[in-house]
């Protein structure tokens, strides 16, 4: 078996007359933590969009574990493993924290896509659910609506979701977009201990948590591949350096 979880060649995406990404390869290696990085309007979006099948290529391959998945469905996607994160949290706002994580523990029961599932049934799951709350420490916090939650909260809520899918490879959109410092680094030690055993790409703007959570770095410019290895690496690339990291190298 390979060690390349995720793959793309040739990679590319043109809107009209203009490429957002254009001829990216990228390899993400099983059971690293790969961050894509890039100045605004380099296209990580677009490139993490074009993986996670919410965009369609207009040129290009994209392989999970060896086996192309070009014209594979969103929801099939995640059915093999693969499971997103958005930069607009995407909880059900009406449910509370347990609710939101009990909806995606239910994937693992034979009865998840009966609605009308007696609540003995689902607080089976009560157990696991805590647990989870109390790892994104939200736990006294489980039976607040998710609309009453600050957007930090929301987030660590979304963090709990996906971790309750219990997905081969988690992608993270911009995931400490909006917290505070503190609800940073828990995000951090979660991410962390989450790749544990997993495969993680991350689009991320804060560069302390990249430099410190991250195996490899790939940053993007116009769309095209600028430079890739460690933090240390591109932070010393004279052309990453003028591009996006100013005085940060």
């Amino acid at each position: 078996m390979s060690d390349i979880a995720i793959e793309t060649e040739g990679l590319t995406k043109q809107f009209g007359g203009f490429y957002a990404v254009q001829g990216v390869n990228l390899k993400v290696r099983r059971h690293s933590i790969h961050a894509l990085i890039g100045p605004n309007g380099a296209g990580k979006s677009t490139c993490f969009n074009l993986i996670t099948k919410f965009l369609t290529p207009s040129a290009g391959t994209i392989r999970l574990e060896g086996k192309d998945i070009t014209h594979v469905k969103p929801a099939a996607l995640a059915r093999r493993g693969m499971v997103r994160s958005f930069q607009i949290s995407s909880v059900f706002p009406h449910l509370t924290c347990r609710e939101n994580v009990r909806v995606a523990l239910q994937r693992q029961m034979k009865n998840s896509y009966q609605f009308w599932t007696p609540e003995s049934v689902l607080n089976a799951l009560n157990d696991e659910v805590d647990a989870i709350l109390q790892s994104v420490g939200l736990f006294d916090m489980r039976d607040t609506l998710a609309v009453e939650l600050s957007y930090g909260r929301k987030r660590l809520l979304e963090l709990a979701t996906t971790l309750a899918l219990k997905p081969d490879v988690l992608l993270f959109d911009e995931p400490m977009a909006g917290m505070s410092t503190g609800d940073i680094q828990r995000v951090v030690d979660l991410i962390r201990t989450a790749a544990e055993g997993r495969t993680v790409l991350m689009v991320e703007h804060n560069m302390g948590v990249v430099a410190d959570l991250c195996d490899t770095i790939t940053v993007l410019q116009r769309g095209q591949v600028l430079a890739e290895g460690s933090y240390e690496e591109v932070s010393k690339n004279p052309e990453v350096i003028a591009a996006y990291m100013g005085g940060h190298a």
